[in-house]
């Protein structure tokens, strides 16, 4: 029997996005505006984002707020307090039990760690990409892998979880950058890993390329297939996979299935399956899947963990 590992914990994640706030540079496949759509959010607009999502929102055991799209550890220390104490103003008042960041691996340190952990941050996201040294030159990503192993290790000693934003797809990526990826995370051990298959954003370095003729896109059947081998191998690992695939806005370019979670466990399940793999066992969540394989393996067999 093959077992999938669901996350244990499913909080409300409040997303407040700082596009590209705190970036040392711009990577070359990143356009956080139009992923997001926003400007930079003030204060205010905090405290308007979070009531709202409080007031639509169905009730969890845990709610947290996130600030995502920048380099959050990196944006000057003043600024970052003062979302911080944002965030705090609604945990001491209850409707808030923690707050969540993204960031870069190389702006994590000790220092940043025990501000984190003393402003009731419960998980901090970084965004790796690649765990291929090569691929994260093509990216012009400027950490290196030694830095995304430093910030693991510093947070979860910390008391801090970690979450790993990991691309498959990118037009750089090699069969080989792909393979070292997975061996390398199974030394990372995060927390959880958050999947993101390349989507061409307008106004990037890498779409230019592709523009031009230099690089070309790789196909969509390929991209799918790697993320499912990802998948697979983080479920080996026992490391949960929060998140597959960007919302589809009419910024991000519509490339793969909307259904992408699914469709990347019915691939993985697919790719089991003809391995001989005849039982699984997942969490209810990961069951449309299941069903979506089962019509082209009708003998495989479910247990809803």
């Amino acid at each position: 029997m093959f077992k999938f590992t669901g996350a244990n914990e499913k909080p409300l994640i409040i997303p407040v996005f700082i596009p590209h706030l705190g970036c040392p540079q711009i990577c070359a496949f990143c356009n956080q505006r139009a992923v997001s759509g926003i400007e930079e959010p003030s204060p205010d607009s905090i405290e308007k984002t979070v009531r709202d999502y409080l007031s639509w929102s169905k009730k969890r055991e845990i709610v947290e707020i996130s600030f995502f799209g920048g380099s959050f550890t990196a944006i000057p220390f003043e600024k970052m307090m003062q979302y911080i104490n944002k965030g705090l103003e609604f945990i001491n008042e209850g409707s808030v039990h923690s707050l969540r960041c993204s960031t870069r691996p190389d702006a994590i340190d000790k220092n940043i760690a025990k501000i984190l952990k003393e402003n009731r941050f419960g998980t901090v996201e970084l965004g790796v990409q690649s765990l291929s040294g090569r691929l994260l030159e093509k990216m012009k990503r400027g950490h290196s892998v030694d830095d995304v192993f430093n910030a693991v290790r510093i947070l979860k000693k910390a008391g801090i979880k970690t979450v790993v934003q990991l691309m498959t797809g990118y037009p750089h990526e090699t069969e080989n950058d792909h393979e070292v990826t997975i061996e390398k995370l199974g030394k990372l051990k995060p927390d959880a890993i958050r999947i993101y298959p390349f989507i061409p954003l307008e106004n990037t370095d890498i779409s230019s390329e592709i523009n031009s003729g230099k690089i070309k896109i790789l196909k969509s059947e390929l991209v799918l297939e790697r993320t499912a081998e990802l998948f697979t191998a983080s479920m080996e690992l026992s490391i949960p996979v929060i998140r597959i695939g960007l919302p589809v806005t009419e910024n991000v370019p519509d490339i793969y299935p909307h259904n992408m979670y699914q469709a990347v466990i019915s691939k993985a399940i697919e790719k089991l399956a003809e391995k001989g793999e005849t039982e699984f066992q997942m969490p209810e969540n990961m069951v449309t899947g299941f069903n979506m394989a089962k019509k082209k393996y009708p003998g495989i067999k479910l247990t809803v963990s």
